[in-house]
């Protein structure tokens, strides 16, 4: 007989398939369209899971009851997952993902932000474009570098922020827990042939969020300084 891992191998494949475009997601932050293309690739593999675990264990005996409720759970109640699930529809029926973006910039040591100022990204802005247009503009207001200061410590950045529309968590944290969900409801099955759960939370190859958000500039304030 064969284990579940084997009976469910697809959807475990499309499982490992959304890790990896998670960490293209992580490592494409700052480059609006390879993120939003990455966004859209791991929605769609995730969101079809729990449809491809229905078609290959529609025949075992007594899963397709035991399964119909945990899979509803996990689509319609799951206030994540069902976000997950409305983008997806709304990628394939209407219209390109678009995820709203919010920007700072700022002077930071490591992860500790000695000033930063609100500076509008649009969502198909890349922030090596963007930051250029914020050295630009300083140029006509010089006060905005005075304050950031930046030096050969404290760091000139771009923190940016990607949200989904209608959920305050950053787009990381958010699809980190989306994927922590789906795993919970992969160990769910595993459990119920008899075998052993996945292990609980992240793996280690998921490193601080901060470290894609803040995007470091060495030496680019010290060039505006030189061009002016």
């Amino acid at each position: 007989m064969n284990c579940a891992h084997d009976k469910i191998e697809a959807a475990l494949d499309r499982w490992q398939e959304s890790h990896w475009y998670l960490h293209q997601i992580e490592g494409n932050y700052h480059d609006s369209d390879a993120l939003r293309y990455s966004m859209n690739a791991f929605i769609r593999s995730l969101r079809e899971i729990p449809d491809m675990i229905t078609m290959a264990l529609q025949n075992e005996d007594s899963f397709p009851e035991w399964h119909k409720p945990v899979k509803a759970e996990l689509e319609l109640n799951d206030p994540l997952f069902s976000k997950i699930i409305q983008h997806r529809r709304h990628i394939v029926h209407k219209s390109m993902l678009k995820p709203e973006s919010k920007a700072f910039v700022a002077s930071i040591r490591g992860y500790t932000i000695k000033m930063q100022f609100g500076f509008y990204v649009d969502p198909f802005e890349d922030s090596d474009l963007a930051i250029k247009r914020f050295i630009e503009f300083s140029k006509k207001e010089p006060i905005l570098m005075q304050a950031l200061a930046p030096d050969e410590i404290q760091v000139l950045a771009l923190i940016r922020e990607w949200h989904i529309e209608g959920f305050d968590e950053e787009i990381i944290e958010s699809f980190r827990n989306a994927w922590i969900r789906v795993t919970t409801y992969l160990s769910d099955i595993l459990e119920f042939f008899g075998e052993e759960r996945f292990p609980e939370g992240l793996p280690p190859c998921f490193r601080e969020i901060r470290d894609f958000r803040y995007k470091k500039y060495h030496g680019l304030f010290q060039e505006s300084q030189t061009d002016a």
